[in-house]
């Protein structure tokens, strides 16, 4: 499933285009140059593919900013929790990120901003594993759905997935959306472990368990995350 982190996109199709291009520019940004009969579905998993690039030239054009400032207050939605992030430097080298009551401790070198973003992620895949793994097992025992085996990733398009294997892959980010959104994620998944398609069958069986389906759906593609930002960004 898709996730929405990606910066906005304008599609463009061409008669003259044999293969995807991208052209950014001060006057319209990205640009996305396609031939006629291209699946537009599969322009997400290119532009991740190309998002150092796509990065790089955005910020040499003043688009982002590439200084954000560390956070100060993390929050979950998804499970209703909430930290406050102290900063403590020490001698280490590296950044560990620990969670005691209501605080979120970062201890080490502190000042390296690209060390701290790996120390929340690593903290949030823990969190994941903690609430969401949980919460999709309690999902696979209600319905029926059984799966082999789950993994925790921080992909950047995309908010859960499931391979033939029935391997399920969430979306740590999934911690800074609703509830419900969470929900009809997790099932949209457990679904994919009989049908691997999004075929009328597939639908149906989402339908069956969360009848509110196609709002939630609108509502995930909206969604472009809380955080979204200065952790996640990179």
């Amino acid at each position: 499933m898709q996730a929405s982190n990606l910066p906005d996109y304008v599609l463009r199709r061409s008669a003259r285009a044999r293969h995807v291009r991208l052209h950014i520019s001060l006057t319209e940004g990205l640009v996305v140059v396609v031939p006629l009969r291209f699946d537009g579905a599969r322009v997400p998993e290119l532009l991740d593919a190309q998002r150092t690039w796509i990065d790089r030239k955005l910020f040499a054009l003043g688009t982002i900013d590439n200084d954000i400032a560390p956070p100060k207050t993390i929050e979950l939605e998804a499970v209703g929790k909430r930290w406050n992030v102290d900063y403590r430097p020490t001698i280490s080298a590296s950044v560990a990120a620990r969670s005691m009551g209501s605080d979120l401790i970062l201890r080490g070198a502190v000042e390296d901003q690209a060390k701290c973003r790996a120390a929340i992620k690593r903290w949030l895949a823990r969190q994941a594993k903690h609430d969401l793994v949980p919460w999709l097992e309690y999902l696979s025992d209600a319905h029926h759905l059984p799966f082999r085996k789950v993994t925790v990733r921080g992909q950047r398009t995309r908010w859960g997935s499931c391979s033939s294997r029935q391997t399920i892959s969430i979306n740590y980010q999934l911690l800074f959306l609703a509830p419900q959104l969470v929900n009809y994620v997790l099932i949209h998944e457990l679904c994919h472990t009989r049908h691997l398609n999004h075929g009328a069958a597939f639908w149906q069986q989402v339908e069956q368990i969360e009848p509110e389906y196609r709002q939630l759906h609108q509502r995930l593609r909206r969604e472009r995350g809380s955080l979204l930002g200065w952790v996640m960004r990179w």
